[in-house]
């Protein structure tokens, strides 16, 4: 057993090398820098309810769609780290970060089988050290995950159509129902990929693939929404009436309409933000480098479609993956025109993968040349940012991380321990979720006295900076004025304790 764990360490030293540092990466620092705010404070409450069996819920968190709610996959996956992080957020957090660096060698994996190693370890390694994909991999927000289980179903749908594996078609159903209830903006274009991926090799797909099977990814599939169906039984039917009215454009849409025409204006807007959404993935600050790099990527895709469509299924795959929800998204005009970086996680692995096809395409001089500087070029791009982000302070005077967060909390505790005292809580957007369960922890750790919602003489203000809406900020600080008089505050970077004196 040892003699064949060492002889894989020494086959695969590199891809393992990778993926620790990427992971080291990903870990780094976290119970400093973990940025843990209203969404974070919300799961973080929603996996303590669960893990004292209070509440199972039975949906998720919300969507950028108005009355639009994902299932609840994301709080029960992150309620394992809460249990054995005894609620500790950042170590909570870990479990996520591991989850998602595994894409680094399951993309190797998948790209090294079905074409060369040369381009599993580029893959691999733009994956392991974007800058971008690093964060986004530490936001521990339900997005984060995500591109784990894509690169999973791109590589049971290659094993389907490569290797004629049709028993994996319940596990990709599964997969896919998981993914929904992760990030609806990106996993809402899976169905329709899937659905033309099937029609392109609709005999292939039919011949092979037995009847039972069918009913086995029908009820896999259905199953996950089950949750789902029993919330809006039990609320009218709620989110089905936002979701018809989100196809309708009644919800977030400025024209009214969910699908229409581009405008020229629209095209101008919405096309840039396609190239520095997925090319800042490559250079954090997109240059004119990464101009180039997307004219050879253009001719690259070209070249792929021509050559390797109908030959390669994960070709043929990665370019679904990518291009149909670009397409759909040209016509797409809800939540107002706006498209935030998040909404494409679900596009990035098929983006990694076709890029580093087309940079290794061939063993000339040429390609060899063009490896090394995009090589040059990627990491140039992207070590010098990570290094800084990973190497800095939180005691600048807007930075508002766990690490600060729980210093103005733990002081507050020690300051009233054993005390009856007042809280009152301000931070942008006004809902102070993070807060609310960082308290919570510390009383349940008893390590803090629980404030009192009757009046006493001491009372504690707690507040962040917020630069978009500093008039917000006064207006509540005007308000706490007249509670009593100021004896003390404290700062810790970006957040202000106040311990006031109630007035007689």
């Amino acid at each position: 057993m040892v003699k064949k764990i060492i002889k894989f360490i020494r086959k695969n030293w590199l891809i393992i090398l990778i993926w620790l540092i990427g992971l080291f990466l990903r870990c780094y620092r976290q119970n400093d820098l973990l940025g843990f705010y209203y969404d974070q404070g919300r799961d973080a409450a929603m996996a303590q309810d669960i893990l004292s069996a209070t509440n199972f819920p039975a949906i998720g968190p919300t969507t950028g769609i108005q009355g639009l709610l994902l299932g609840p996959f994301w709080f029960y996956l992150i309620t394992p780290g809460y249990f054995f992080a005894q609620g500790n957020p950042s170590i909570a957090s870990l479990f996520i970060c591991f989850l998602e660096s595994l894409t680094i060698p399951l993309i190797f994996i998948l790209v090294k089988k079905n074409w060369s190693p040369k381009a599993a370890y580029l893959a691999s390694s733009i994956w392991a050290f974007s800058y971008y994909l690093i964060k986004s991999s530490r936001w521990f927000s339900n997005p984060s995950p995500l591109p784990f289980f894509v690169v999973l179903m791109i590589y049971f749908l290659v094993a389907i159509y490569r290797d004629k594996k049709t028993k994996f078609w319940p596990i990709i159903a599964f997969i896919l129902g998981l993914t929904l209830q992760l990030e609806a903006a990106s996993a809402v274009f899976f169905i329709p990929t899937i659905g033309i991926l099937i029609l392109l090799n609709f005999k292939k797909t039919f011949t092979e693939t037995k009847l039972k099977t069918w009913f086995q990814s029908i009820g896999a599939f259905c199953f996950l929404l089950l949750p789902q169906v029993a919330f809006e039984i039990k609320n009218k039917f709620i989110i089905t009436k936002s979701f018809f009215g989100f196809l309708t454009g009644k919800v977030n849409s400025d024209i009214g309409k969910t699908w229409a025409l581009p405008t020229i204006k629209f095209l101008q807007k919405r096309i840039p933000e396609f190239y520095n959404i997925f090319f800042s993935k490559l250079d954090t600050n997109v240059t004119i480098f990464s101009f180039i790099f997307l004219i050879l990527f253009l001719i690259g895709i070209f070249f792929l479609f021509k050559k390797h469509f109908r030959r390669n299924y994960l070709v043929q795959i990665s370019l679904l993956w990518f291009l149909i929800p670009l397409c759909f998204l040209i016509f797409f005009f809800v939540n107002y025109g706006v498209l935030y970086d998040y909404y494409l996680t679900g596009f990035f692995a098929a983006f990694v993968i076709l890029f580093s096809l087309i940079i290794t395409l061939g063993k000339n001089l040429f390609f060899k040349m063009l490896l090394i500087g995009f090589s040059i070029y990627f990491y140039l791009g992207n070590i010098p940012f990570i290094k800084i982000y990973l190497t800095s302070g939180i005691d600048g005077p807007q930075n508002i991380v766990l690490g600060n967060e729980i210093k103005a909390v733990d002081f507050i505790c020690q300051q009233t321990k054993d005390k009856q005292y007042n809280l009152a809580v301000y931070v942008p957007p006004v809902i102070p979720h993070s807060y609310d369960y960082l308290f919570d922890w510390r009383i349940r750790q008893s390590k803090c006295t629980q404030p009192v919602s009757e009046n006493v003489s001491l009372i504690y203000n707690l507040y962040e900076v917020d630069p978009p809406h500093p008039e917000r900020l006064d207006v509540w600080l005007q308000n706490q004025s007249h509670t009593g008089t100021i004896e003390s505050v404290n700062q810790f970077g970006g957040i202000y304790v106040q311990q006031r004196q109630r007035s007689k």
